[in-house]
């Protein structure tokens, strides 16, 4: 057993050093360090060195150069394979070695916005009536489709560059429609080769054509002909240096598109030559097996974004609906295009009018109260959890540190943005992380209750809350993992912080606390773990009380739906109405919190932040995103509403001197397929959680679970927006987050319902739910009041920056404890009820004749 146990534990060990290392390193590494490291000795070094004198002194020469470009460049200039020189032999070119020393240098895990600022780019949206005219109509009746649809073809574009971040793991992105025909786009990327990389994903349109290459080009081209009607010279893209240039005659009409293909993935043969494969739809392959038909032996050339990857030559009928483009690629460009054509494409060419570096939206101040916040939330958690439980408690305060490492060591694996919010979170996952400790240690108690010894309750008190924590836990990730799916930004950027927490706190509850009680059984096996109690022998008549709670909750929901009638869009915040923005020149900075606490108590709730840019002159500016239906004494959207603001602030921070105004209309953050696709994928969730209750338990039970989950989040909300808050994004999360912790404390309820049942067949049902109600009532409080210790600490001590996000969780867990105890559980006995007066009505009566008569 001894030997069992120290393999568990070097399975304990093994998982914090893994995890602990992949934090590593917590700040980006400098890049050109980095390449130093990765020269080989001797002539590697002294070209190596030779090569980043050059490319620092073009960095000089030119501000906006990136480290990588200059060093991409030097390379080049001097005809020096860095795959040779490094220890990426196995590179395919200079730009995949450049590719693979950023990714070195990067940090370990990626802060939002609200942390530590981004980039933010200003994308023109020039209309591209070719992609349109390519689908059959003319350009004048393209350009009037563009003209009229204007607003949803913009949509498609906000959700396809979307798309191409989530494929770069980057889910915490802003996209809002900024003027009239452009886009902001914030992304949280700080490093100056992260941009570069960023703003050539962001031009590419996808637009893929299929064109057919005149059948003399060569002969054309060699004799320097006139180039024939209806087709143009273009240069075969990515000629590496020492290669013939090669040029071909294609016809500009294109056959196909490439909004033929359902899938692209990137390939590499035996021999490391990089291509890209794509796969048709039936509607595409049908008609790629008629173009390849018609053409034998003609070269197809194959067009992406206006550039000639590559023209092989038709040898047969392509009649399996795959194509392949091939070229000069590295790894990473390849991949991007790929990422680029399943995102799918848009009818606009992208050009970047500004680019600007954004502070961290928060302010320094914030970022420090809201962690200070969780540091004194978690001290107080533990210190709760050590004084209530003892010596078990001191195992799981340890099981909370190690989840920490955990978290954060997956999160850099899975390369997820970190933000406020998601610290909040975090925080607050290791606040419910404490439940499945709690489940473990109740059952406990109640084994000592009995008179076993310590050996016993270990074992059982770990048996018996086995099946609760992981019904509880799964149930949850079958949610995260549909959202993480179906979803698309914040909503699966939360998925994943969900799905890390849920694992980590699995193998910290039922693994690594295990371990430690078995080591501390093996030292001690007599030793009496005792704990503080709450209840002794609680018995509460949960089902008498619930008909009166079912009539507070009703009123409750029509109060909310009132509310919502009421606020209409007022109740929604900036992240879905869209606005003004008020832009600036400043003199001196403001603390950001400042500003929008002083603007709020003047009724003018916005949102404030700075920026800059290295290629203007006066560059610093702080703009203020007022929402839309702001204070009507100021005319909203005119020159005079600029100015007034303007007034405002100076009077009250003369320092700022604010100047040159500007006044742009913006857009929602949240589109309409960004929201339809939210919906979708939390109407799947739900039927993901009733399928998974109803295997594991019965299908009136997942009804019963669902039913909760919508009374939580209606009176959570209908309340919140009552206080006089805004629903933004972050409340979204909020909410989120709400129906993951309501379930989890529903299906460890119905747990003790299935267990007494098994237990005591004979009793009414009745008596084995108020009885199950009230052996669980220990837990239920206890996890309720350790996660709300935790979001009371964060919401009264985190500031501004976190404080809608904690009201909306102290709200659920409020309300997601009641609906356990009042509403889910009555209705699984008000669903049995009817099932058996139905059954009584199905059975026929039989009539009784007493003996002698007929």
């Amino acid at each position: 057993m001894k030997d069992y146990l120290r393999l568990r534990s070097l399975m304990v060990l093994g998982v914090i050093a893994i995890f602990a290392y992949a934090m590593h390193p917590l700040k980006p590494l400098d890049f050109y360090d980095t390449f130093r490291a990765s020269l080989q000795d001797g002539v590697g070094k002294l070209q190596g060195e030779k090569l980043i004198a050059e490319a620092e002194r073009a960095q000089a020469e030119k501000k906006d150069l990136y480290p990588a470009t200059a060093l991409l460049q030097a390379a080049d200039k001097n005809n020096i394979e860095l795959n040779e020189i490094t220890t990426f032999s196995t590179a395919h070119d200079n730009s995949e070695v450049v590719s693979l020393v950023r990714k070195e240098a990067s940090s370990s895990i990626r802060l939002g916005l609200d942390l530590n600022g981004g980039v933010e780019f200003i994308l023109g949206l020039n209309p591209d009536e070719d992609a349109l005219a390519a689908n059959g109509i003319s350009r004048e009746e393209a350009n009037r489709k563009l003209s009229e649809n204007f607003n949803e073809y913009r949509d498609l574009a906000m959700e396809a560059l979307r798309k191409r971040l989530e494929k770069q793991n980057i889910f915490e992105c802003e996209i809002t429609p900024f003027a009239e025909r452009s886009l902001a786009l914030r992304a949280p990327i700080v490093s100056r080769d992260e941009k570069d990389k960023l703003q050539k994903l962001i031009q590419m349109s996808s637009k893929l054509e299929f064109r057919l290459v005149h059948e003399n080009s060569q002969r054309i081209i060699d004799n320097k002909e006139r180039i024939p009607l209806g087709y143009e010279k273009m240069q075969e893209a990515g000629s590496r240096r020492g290669e013939e240039t090669s040029y071909y005659i294609v016809q500009k009409r294109s056959l196909m598109n490439g909004n033929a293909v359902d899938k692209a993935h990137v390939a590499q043969n035996e021999y490391g030559a990089i291509s890209i494969a794509l796969k048709f739809n039936s509607q595409g392959a049908a008609e790629f097996a008629e173009i390849t038909g018609k053409n034998l032996h003609r070269q197809l050339a194959i067009v992406l974004d206006g550039k000639l990857y590559c023209a092989p030559v038709i040898q047969s009928r392509i009649s399996g609906g795959q194509a392949e483009i091939t070229g000069k690629f590295s790894m990473e460009e390849a991949q991007n295009i790929a990422d680029a054509l399943n995102s799918g494409s848009f009818p606009f060419r992208i050009d970047v009018q500004a680019v600007y570096d954004t502070d961290p939206t928060l302010g320094s101040d914030n970022v420090k109260n809201g962690i200070y916040a969780g540091l004194i939330a978690l001290l107080l958690l533990a210190v709760f959890m050590i004084v209530y439980y003892r010596l078990a408690g001191v195992i799981a305060v340890a099981a909370l540190v190690v989840n920490v490492v955990l978290i954060l060591g997956a999160m850099a694996t899975f390369d997820a943005t970190l933000t406020m919010p998601g610290i909040a979170g975090i925080i607050l996952t290791l606040g419910m992380a404490v439940d499945a400790n709690v489940l473990v240690f109740e059952r406990m108690r109640e084994e000592f209750d009995q008179g076993k010894n310590s050996l016993s309750v270990v074992n059982n008190g770990f048996k018996q809350a086995y099946s609760a924590v992981l019904d509880g836990n799964l149930t949850t990730l079958v949610v995260a993992l549909i959202l993480m799916y179906f979803g698309t930004g914040a909503v699966k950027g939360f998925a994943v912080s969900l799905a890390i927490g849920i694992v980590a706190s699995l193998f910290t509850a039922l693994f690594m606390s295990r371990v430690l009680f078995d080591w501390l059984l093996t030292f001690k096996p007599d030793i009496k773990l005792g704990m503080l109690r709450f209840f002794s022998n609680p018995r509460l008549p949960f089902l008498k009380q619930s008909r009166w709670a079912v009539v507070l909750s009703l009123v409750l929901i029509v109060f909310s739906f009132v509310m919502f009638a009421i606020k209409g869009r007022n109740a929604l915040s900036v992240d879905f109405t869209g606005g003004t923005l008020l832009s600036y020149n400043y003199t001196e900075q403001v603390p950001v919190s400042d500003l929008e606490t002083f603007l709020l108590e003047n009724k003018l709730p916005c949102k404030v932040s700075y920026k800059s840019s290295a290629s203007q002159n006066d560059n610093r500016k702080v703009e203020i995103l007022l929402r839309e239906g702001w204070d009507s004494e100021f005319a909203a959207g005119s020159e005079g509403a600029g100015e007034a603001v303007r007034q405002l602030l100076e009077n009250q921070y003369p320092q700022l001197q604010l100047r040159d105004v500007s006044v742009t209309q913006v857009g929602a953050m949240v589109g309409n397929t960004m929201t339809r696709n939210a919906v979708i994928s939390l109407l799947l969730a739900f039927v993901g959680m009733i399928v998974y209750v109803s295997l594991r338990y019965e299908f009136n039970y997942a009804v019963a679970g669902i039913l909760a989950l919508v009374h939580d989040c209606i009176i959570s909300l209908g309340i919140f927006v009552l206080l006089g808050r805004e629903i933004s994004l972050p409340v979204v999360a909020g909410v989120l987050t709400i129906i993951g912790y309501s379930i989890n404390d529903t299906i460890v309820i119905f747990d003790r319902i299935r267990e007494e049942k098994k237990l005591h067949p004979e009793r009414e049902f009745e008596v084995i739910v108020d009885e199950s109600l009230n052996r669980t009532l220990s837990r239920t409080v206890l996890t309720s009041l350790t996660t709300l210790l935790v979001v009371m600490v964060m919401l009264i001590t985190g500031g501004i920056a976190i404080s809608d996000f904690m009201l909306i969780m102290a709200l659920g867990i409020v309300v997601g404890s009641y609906s356990s105890l009042y509403i889910a559980s009555p209705v699984i006995v008000f669903y049995r009820r009817l099932k058996n007066k139905r059954k009584s009505k199905a059975v026929p009566e039989v009539e009784v004749i007493p003996a002698g008569e007929k």
